[in-house]
């Protein structure tokens, strides 16, 4: 399997992980309702979470985008598993397989966020 294949495999992977949890979120599935409640700041924040997950799911196919999605998705996946950490409880599992292929992509597109910064 090529570097090319392979990373386009975790980005088709990454984009269903992010669009069936951004989606539960907007579509106010009961569990994700339940997990904002306990971490007590209301519902809005569901909101802008799933509108981020589903917003990077589809920033990894924009070209010169793909970068920033990984870095946007993987500060999402640190965000929650610090409210999970502190609020919630586990499961973490998952948000710790996201943060990897996040952050993978971010690094192998890590040339795209340094001409952002410059």
């Amino acid at each position: 399997m090529t570097r090319t294949t392979a990373l386009t495999l975790l980005k088709a992977a990454l984009t269903v992980a992010f669009l069936y949890f951004g989606l539960r979120k907007l579509l106010s599935y009961h569990v994700d309702v339940g997990i904002y409640e306990a971490i007590g700041f209301g519902q809005f924040p569901r909101y802008i979470t799933g509108s981020v997950e589903v917003l990077g799911a589809a920033l990894l196919w924009r070209r010169g985008a793909e970068g920033f999605a990984g870095l946007l998705l993987l500060g999402t996946m640190i965000i929650g598993l610090s409210a999970l950490l502190i609020w919630v409880g586990p499961p973490y599992w998952h948000l710790l397989v996201l943060m990897a292929g996040s952050a993978t992509v971010a690094w192998v597109h890590r040339d795209q966020l340094l001409r952002l910064i410059r």
